[in-house]
């Protein structure tokens, strides 16, 4: 497997484990998951996000977190892939 490979968009990692996108992006929200756990899972490597800087004259607009993951976050999140896609 590449490097690159072991990385994913949320939406991939949705289409691979066969979960609706929703129940992975859930997975990154402090909301949902504890902040410990987010936190924890930024410092070893397995999530990541990117979030634009904002801009002075627009600080009413809330910017949107971009977010990869690791396999193995999904691993350890959701077990298993339910589907297999073949990467060439």
């Amino acid at each position: 497997m590449k490097e690159i490979d072991k990385y994913l968009f949320l939406s991939e990692a949705s289409y691979i484990w066969g979960i609706p996108y929703n129940t992975v992006r859930n997975k990154v929200k402090p909301s949902v998951t504890s902040q410990e756990e987010i936190d924890r899972m930024i410092q070893q490597g397995l999530i990541k996000y990117f979030e634009p800087p904002q801009k002075a004259d627009n600080k009413s607009k809330k910017t949107q977190k971009s977010w990869i993951v690791s396999r193995a976050a999904m691993y350890e999140w959701f077990g298993n892939p339910r589907t297999i896609q073949h990467k060439n």
